[in-house]
């Protein structure tokens, strides 16, 4: 049978090894989700500018249409011999307004869409640096807490090792 001190050292070696396990464990958890969390920002970033440019192009897609529109009022208008003042003119500027208003909202909902996805992305981030915090932390409390256990383990095994050889 081994000595109290060949057992008091495999018990801080164990203990050291499994707390360090625990702790590199701990550490790789907290950089995995940081990682995760940093791409799914990156992803909602990218999304954010999709959005916007999605809804420009839209817009732009918009004000062609009302162009369009007004293009073919004019026309109608002229072949039909009404001159373009009063009523004809009234209702080619409410179709501009319109037509801008609803380009604006399309623009503005781009933007609302791509300030949503920043958030996002802002969230995340602040995530994964709370997860990676919190991996540091469990790390250091588990090497603490290992670190007492070793020695209460060297302490316990010296003790009975006493209370045997009678001392």
């Amino acid at each position: 049978m081994a000595d109290p001190a060949t057992w008091a050292t495999i018990a801080v070696v164990t203990s050291i090894a499994g707390t360090a396990v625990a702790v590199v464990s701990q550490i790789e958890q907290g950089e995995s989700q940081k990682e995760w969390s940093e791409y799914n920002a990156a992803v909602a970033e990218r999304d954010a500018v999709a959005a916007q440019q999605s809804a420009e192009y839209d817009a732009e897609q918009k004000r062609k249409e009302t162009e369009k529109l007004l293009g073919r009022q004019r026309a109608l208008y002229g072949k039909a011999g009404v001159t373009l003042e009063g009523s004809p003119l009234l209702l080619m500027e409410e179709t501009a307004s319109e037509g801008e208003l609803d380009a604006l909202m399309i623009e503005r909902e781009g933007k609302i869409r791509a300030g949503s996805y920043q958030s996002e992305a802002a969230l995340s981030r602040m995530k994964g640096s709370s997860a990676q915090k919190a991996g540091y932390y469990g790390a250091g409390s588990t090497l603490l807490t290992g670190a007492s256990r070793a020695s209460d383990s060297v302490q316990n095994i010296l003790a009975l090792s006493k209370a045997k050889s009678g001392t």
